[in-house]
Protein backbone atom coordinates (compact mmCIF):
# COMPACT_ATOMS: atom_id res chain seq x y z
CA UNK A 1 0.00 0.00 0.00
CA UNK A 2 1.18 3.46 -0.82
CA UNK A 3 1.15 4.98 2.44
CA UNK A 4 2.06 8.56 1.00
CA UNK A 5 -1.56 8.69 -0.08
CA UNK A 6 -2.53 8.76 3.95
CA UNK A 7 0.24 10.33 5.70
CA UNK A 8 2.22 13.20 5.11
CA UNK A 9 6.24 13.12 5.92
CA UNK A 10 9.06 11.45 4.79
CA UNK A 11 8.40 7.68 4.75
CA UNK A 12 11.67 5.22 4.41
CA UNK A 13 11.40 1.36 4.94
CA UNK A 14 12.97 0.15 8.14
CA UNK A 15 13.67 -3.34 6.74
CA UNK A 16 16.55 -1.24 4.97
CA UNK A 17 17.97 -0.29 8.21
CA UNK A 18 16.86 -3.83 10.33
CA UNK A 19 15.60 -6.69 8.48
CA UNK A 20 13.46 -7.81 11.60
CA UNK A 21 11.19 -4.89 10.31
CA UNK A 22 10.39 -5.56 6.64
CA UNK A 23 7.59 -4.16 5.19
CA UNK A 24 7.31 -1.25 8.24
CA UNK A 25 7.99 2.45 6.84
CA UNK A 26 8.79 4.69 9.35
CA UNK A 27 8.68 8.79 9.21
CA UNK A 28 12.02 10.12 8.96
CA UNK A 29 12.61 13.78 9.15
CA UNK A 30 16.58 12.90 9.02
CA UNK A 31 17.13 12.66 12.79
CA UNK A 32 16.14 10.15 15.57
CA UNK A 33 14.43 10.87 18.30
CA UNK A 34 13.92 9.02 21.54
CA UNK A 35 10.55 7.21 22.16
CA UNK A 36 9.54 9.57 25.49
CA UNK A 37 7.34 8.25 27.60
CA UNK A 38 7.06 4.52 26.34
CA UNK A 39 9.33 1.62 27.89
CA UNK A 40 10.59 -1.48 26.95
CA UNK A 41 7.60 -3.44 28.18
CA UNK A 42 6.44 -2.21 23.93
CA UNK A 43 9.65 -2.40 22.90
CA UNK A 44 12.55 -4.92 23.69
CA UNK A 45 9.41 -6.87 25.72
CA UNK A 46 7.13 -6.75 22.91
CA UNK A 47 6.86 -10.44 22.41
CA UNK A 48 6.00 -11.34 26.27
CA UNK A 49 3.25 -7.85 25.99
CA UNK A 50 2.19 -9.34 22.88
CA UNK A 51 1.60 -13.01 24.79
CA UNK A 52 0.33 -11.48 27.67
CA UNK A 53 -2.58 -9.03 26.14
CA UNK A 54 -3.29 -10.12 22.87
CA UNK A 55 -7.10 -11.07 23.19
CA UNK A 56 -8.70 -10.90 19.63
CA UNK A 57 -12.34 -12.19 20.99
CA UNK A 58 -12.56 -9.60 23.45
CA UNK A 59 -11.74 -6.78 21.11
CA UNK A 60 -13.88 -8.27 18.60
CA UNK A 61 -16.74 -7.93 20.92
CA UNK A 62 -15.38 -4.57 21.80
CA UNK A 63 -14.87 -3.26 18.15
CA UNK A 64 -18.14 -4.66 17.42
CA UNK A 65 -20.31 -2.54 20.55
CA UNK A 66 -18.31 0.67 19.43
CA UNK A 67 -19.69 0.55 15.53
CA UNK A 68 -22.58 -0.36 16.42
CA UNK A 69 -22.68 2.89 18.87
CA UNK A 70 -21.89 4.78 15.73
CA UNK A 71 -23.98 3.50 13.12
CA UNK A 72 -21.21 2.64 11.07
CA UNK A 73 -22.02 0.65 7.89
CA UNK A 74 -20.59 -1.96 5.57
CA UNK A 75 -19.16 0.53 3.31
CA UNK A 76 -16.65 2.03 5.27
CA UNK A 77 -13.37 1.92 2.75
CA UNK A 78 -10.27 3.10 4.75
CA UNK A 79 -9.65 2.47 8.75
CA UNK A 80 -6.69 4.36 10.05
CA UNK A 81 -5.70 2.64 13.67
CA UNK A 82 -3.85 4.26 16.05
CA UNK A 83 -1.45 2.49 18.26
CA UNK A 84 -2.23 -0.55 16.53
CA UNK A 85 0.34 -2.84 18.89
CA UNK A 86 0.49 -6.77 17.55
CA UNK A 87 -3.30 -6.39 16.28
CA UNK A 88 -5.67 -6.35 18.82
CA UNK A 89 -8.45 -4.14 17.23
CA UNK A 90 -6.88 -3.89 13.75
CA UNK A 91 -7.05 -7.87 12.99
CA UNK A 92 -10.59 -7.79 13.90
CA UNK A 93 -11.31 -5.03 11.81
CA UNK A 94 -9.97 -6.30 8.71
CA UNK A 95 -12.25 -9.40 9.63
CA UNK A 96 -15.72 -6.94 9.60
CA UNK A 97 -14.74 -5.16 6.93
CA UNK A 98 -12.72 -7.13 4.18
CA UNK A 99 -12.57 -4.74 1.17
CA UNK A 100 -11.58 -2.22 3.37
CA UNK A 101 -7.99 -0.28 3.16
CA UNK A 102 -6.38 -0.25 6.79
CA UNK A 103 -3.37 1.92 8.15
CA UNK A 104 -2.44 0.65 11.01
CA UNK A 105 0.70 2.68 13.19
CA UNK A 106 2.57 2.36 16.55
CA UNK A 107 5.54 3.81 17.52
CA UNK A 108 7.08 -0.29 18.86
CA UNK A 109 8.32 -1.64 15.56
CA UNK A 110 8.36 -4.32 17.28
CA UNK A 111 4.66 -5.20 17.95
CA UNK A 112 4.39 -4.03 14.51
CA UNK A 113 6.38 -6.74 13.43
CA UNK A 114 4.49 -9.53 15.37
CA UNK A 115 1.21 -8.43 13.89
CA UNK A 116 3.21 -8.18 10.20
CA UNK A 117 3.91 -12.06 10.79
CA UNK A 118 0.56 -12.73 11.72
CA UNK A 119 -0.97 -10.86 8.28
CA UNK A 120 1.40 -12.71 6.14
CA UNK A 121 5.31 -13.04 6.75
CA UNK A 122 8.73 -10.91 5.58
CA UNK A 123 9.41 -12.88 3.51
CA UNK A 124 6.15 -13.22 1.61
CA UNK A 125 4.62 -9.46 2.10
CA UNK A 126 1.82 -8.88 4.31
CA UNK A 127 -1.93 -8.62 3.45
CA UNK A 128 -1.87 -6.06 0.10
CA UNK A 129 -5.00 -3.94 2.25
CA UNK A 130 -2.75 -3.02 4.89
CA UNK A 131 -0.14 -0.27 5.38
CA UNK A 132 2.17 -0.56 8.61
CA UNK A 133 3.62 2.54 9.76
CA UNK A 134 6.14 2.92 12.80
CA UNK A 135 5.49 6.53 14.01
CA UNK A 136 4.77 8.49 17.08
CA UNK A 137 1.01 9.12 17.37
CA UNK A 138 1.47 12.56 18.86
CA UNK A 139 3.72 13.63 15.73
CA UNK A 140 1.05 12.01 12.93
CA UNK A 141 -0.03 14.15 10.50
CA UNK A 142 -2.35 12.72 8.17
CA UNK A 143 -3.58 14.03 4.93
CA UNK A 144 -7.13 15.54 5.39
CA UNK A 145 -10.28 13.81 4.73
CA UNK A 146 -8.74 10.16 3.97
CA UNK A 147 -10.64 8.03 6.11
CA UNK A 148 -14.33 7.79 7.13
CA UNK A 149 -13.30 5.82 10.62
CA UNK A 150 -10.28 5.75 13.09
CA UNK A 151 -10.21 3.64 15.86
CA UNK A 152 -7.40 3.75 18.86
CA UNK A 153 -7.54 0.73 20.95
CA UNK A 154 -6.29 1.62 24.07
CA UNK A 155 -3.86 4.39 23.37
CA UNK A 156 -4.27 7.78 24.36
CA UNK A 157 -3.68 6.88 28.27
CA UNK A 158 -0.15 5.93 27.34
CA UNK A 159 0.49 9.33 25.00
CA UNK A 160 2.10 12.49 26.93
CA UNK A 161 -0.03 15.35 24.32
CA UNK A 162 -3.18 12.93 23.52
CA UNK A 163 -4.82 15.74 22.64
CA UNK A 164 -2.64 15.95 19.89
CA UNK A 165 -3.64 12.44 18.60
CA UNK A 166 -7.24 13.65 18.94
CA UNK A 167 -5.86 16.51 16.40
CA UNK A 168 -4.92 14.67 14.12
CA UNK A 169 -7.34 11.89 14.24
CA UNK A 170 -10.29 14.82 13.27
CA UNK A 171 -8.08 15.91 10.29
CA UNK A 172 -7.90 12.17 9.01
CA UNK A 173 -11.46 12.00 9.00
CA UNK A 174 -13.94 12.82 6.30
CA UNK A 175 -17.19 15.44 7.27
CA UNK A 176 -19.15 13.17 9.56
CA UNK A 177 -16.87 10.43 10.08
CA UNK A 178 -16.19 9.03 13.81
CA UNK A 179 -13.17 8.13 15.74
CA UNK A 180 -13.33 5.58 18.56
CA UNK A 181 -11.32 5.12 21.45
CA UNK A 182 -11.16 2.66 24.32
CA UNK A 183 -9.61 3.83 27.82
CA UNK A 184 -10.00 3.31 31.40
CA UNK A 185 -12.35 6.10 33.11
CA UNK A 186 -11.06 7.80 36.68
CA UNK A 187 -14.41 6.98 38.48
CA UNK A 188 -14.33 3.23 38.28
CA UNK A 189 -10.31 3.30 39.16
CA UNK A 190 -11.05 5.42 41.89
CA UNK A 191 -13.57 3.10 43.24
CA UNK A 192 -11.26 -0.04 42.60
CA UNK A 193 -8.32 2.01 44.58
CA UNK A 194 -10.62 2.47 47.71
CA UNK A 195 -11.71 -1.14 47.20
CA UNK A 196 -8.60 -2.81 47.60
CA UNK A 197 -7.27 -0.10 49.79
CA UNK A 198 -9.92 -1.78 51.85
CA UNK A 199 -9.25 -4.99 51.90
CA UNK A 200 -5.35 -4.35 52.51
CA UNK A 201 -6.18 -2.82 55.84
CA UNK A 202 -8.13 -5.66 56.63
CA UNK A 203 -6.14 -8.32 55.27
CA UNK A 204 -4.75 -10.31 58.52
CA UNK A 205 -0.83 -10.51 58.57
CA UNK A 206 -0.78 -13.27 57.62
CA UNK A 207 -2.23 -12.90 54.62
CA UNK A 208 -1.01 -9.62 53.49
CA UNK A 209 2.26 -10.76 51.38
CA UNK A 210 0.02 -13.11 49.44
CA UNK A 211 0.16 -12.53 45.40
CA UNK A 212 -3.12 -11.00 44.81
CA UNK A 213 -2.75 -8.57 48.03
CA UNK A 214 0.56 -7.96 46.64
CA UNK A 215 -1.37 -7.04 43.64
CA UNK A 216 -3.91 -5.01 44.93
CA UNK A 217 -1.26 -2.89 46.80
CA UNK A 218 0.30 -2.09 43.28
CA UNK A 219 -2.85 -1.22 41.02
CA UNK A 220 -4.20 1.12 44.36
CA UNK A 221 -0.59 2.38 44.08
CA UNK A 222 -0.70 2.80 40.23
CA UNK A 223 -4.67 5.03 40.59
CA UNK A 224 -3.09 7.07 42.96
CA UNK A 225 -0.08 7.88 41.16
CA UNK A 226 -1.97 8.35 38.03
CA UNK A 227 -4.13 11.04 39.39
CA UNK A 228 -1.45 13.61 40.11
CA UNK A 229 -1.30 16.77 38.33
CA UNK A 230 -0.87 16.30 34.39
CA UNK A 231 2.48 18.32 34.33
CA UNK A 232 4.19 15.94 36.80
CA UNK A 233 7.71 14.60 35.18
CA UNK A 234 6.90 10.83 36.52
CA UNK A 235 4.00 10.52 33.52
CA UNK A 236 7.13 10.51 31.30
CA UNK A 237 8.11 7.47 33.13
CA UNK A 238 4.49 5.69 33.08
CA UNK A 239 3.34 3.19 30.71
CA UNK A 240 0.11 3.65 31.81
CA UNK A 241 -0.72 7.62 32.14
CA UNK A 242 -3.84 8.67 32.23
CA UNK A 243 -7.39 8.02 33.33
CA UNK A 244 -10.34 9.71 31.65
CA UNK A 245 -13.24 11.78 32.64
CA UNK A 246 -16.07 12.61 30.12
CA UNK A 247 -15.18 16.27 30.38
CA UNK A 248 -12.00 15.44 28.97
CA UNK A 249 -13.51 14.91 25.71
CA UNK A 250 -16.14 17.18 25.53
CA UNK A 251 -13.93 20.12 25.95
CA UNK A 252 -12.09 18.62 22.78
CA UNK A 253 -15.67 19.72 20.90
CA UNK A 254 -15.12 22.99 19.68
CA UNK A 255 -11.29 23.62 19.51
CA UNK A 256 -10.52 20.17 17.13
CA UNK A 257 -14.08 20.30 15.13
CA UNK A 258 -16.11 17.31 16.71
CA UNK A 259 -19.52 17.64 16.52
CA UNK A 260 -20.60 14.65 18.93
CA UNK A 261 -19.45 12.98 21.74
CA UNK A 262 -20.67 9.64 22.83
CA UNK A 263 -20.07 7.52 25.73
CA UNK A 264 -20.38 3.07 25.97
CA UNK A 265 -19.50 2.37 29.39
CA UNK A 266 -17.62 -1.45 29.08
CA UNK A 267 -18.01 -4.08 31.40
CA UNK A 268 -20.95 -2.51 33.57
CA UNK A 269 -23.03 -5.45 35.34
CA UNK A 270 -24.10 -6.70 39.00
CA UNK A 271 -20.41 -8.69 39.13
CA UNK A 272 -17.90 -5.52 37.56
CA UNK A 273 -15.95 -5.02 40.11
CA UNK A 274 -15.39 -8.89 40.83
CA UNK A 275 -14.80 -9.32 36.94
CA UNK A 276 -12.73 -6.60 36.63
CA UNK A 277 -10.64 -7.99 39.43
CA UNK A 278 -10.29 -11.28 38.07
CA UNK A 279 -8.97 -9.53 34.87
CA UNK A 280 -6.33 -8.14 37.22
CA UNK A 281 -5.03 -11.23 38.52
CA UNK A 282 -5.41 -12.87 35.45
CA UNK A 283 -3.53 -10.51 33.58
CA UNK A 284 -1.43 -8.69 35.98
CA UNK A 285 0.14 -11.75 38.27
CA UNK A 286 -1.22 -14.92 35.94
CA UNK A 287 -3.38 -15.35 39.21
CA UNK A 288 -7.09 -17.52 39.05
CA UNK A 289 -9.93 -15.45 40.69
CA UNK A 290 -9.35 -17.53 43.95
CA UNK A 291 -5.95 -16.31 44.06
CA UNK A 292 -7.84 -13.77 46.43
CA UNK A 293 -8.80 -15.18 50.18
CA UNK A 294 -12.67 -15.68 50.39
CA UNK A 295 -13.12 -12.87 52.46
CA UNK A 296 -11.23 -10.40 49.98
CA UNK A 297 -13.91 -11.80 47.70
CA UNK A 298 -16.75 -11.37 50.01
CA UNK A 299 -16.30 -7.40 50.45
CA UNK A 300 -15.89 -7.17 46.59
CA UNK A 301 -19.52 -8.51 45.75
CA UNK A 302 -20.49 -6.24 48.91
CA UNK A 303 -19.38 -3.33 46.94
CA UNK A 304 -21.34 -4.83 43.80
CA UNK A 305 -24.16 -5.36 45.10
CA UNK A 306 -24.53 -1.94 46.62
CA UNK A 307 -24.33 -0.09 43.57
CA UNK A 308 -26.82 -0.11 41.26
CA UNK A 309 -26.51 -0.71 37.30
CA UNK A 310 -27.21 3.45 36.73
CA UNK A 311 -24.43 4.19 39.22
CA UNK A 312 -22.23 2.07 37.13
CA UNK A 313 -23.18 3.71 34.05
CA UNK A 314 -22.29 6.89 35.58
CA UNK A 315 -18.63 5.51 36.66
CA UNK A 316 -16.96 3.08 34.88
CA UNK A 317 -13.67 1.53 34.81
CA UNK A 318 -13.42 1.71 30.70
CA UNK A 319 -15.52 3.05 27.88
CA UNK A 320 -15.80 3.24 24.52
CA UNK A 321 -15.65 6.68 23.66
CA UNK A 322 -17.03 7.90 19.78
CA UNK A 323 -16.50 11.49 17.91
CA UNK A 324 -18.24 12.61 15.34
CA UNK A 325 -16.11 14.42 12.84
CA UNK A 326 -18.19 18.35 12.05
CA UNK A 327 -18.62 19.39 8.61
CA UNK A 328 -16.41 22.76 9.29
CA UNK A 329 -13.04 23.04 8.40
Amino acid sequence: MDLAAFVEGKLTSLGGIDDRFAGIAGLFDGAERPKVGVTDQFLANAAEYHRAYLSLDYWDALVARALKCAGAGEDVDTIIDIGSGSGNSVIPLMRRFPHARFVATDISAELLAILRDFLGSAARGVDARIGLLCADAAALRFRPGVAPLVVGGAILHHIIEPERVGAAAARALRPGGWAGFFEPFESGGALLSCLYQRILAEAPPAERDLPALRLHGRIANDYRVRSRPKPDPIFRELDDKWLYTRECFEVLRDPQGWDEVRFSPLGVGPRSLRNQTSTFLSLGARLAPDALPEWALQIIDACDSSLSLSAKQEMPIECIVLLRRGTRP
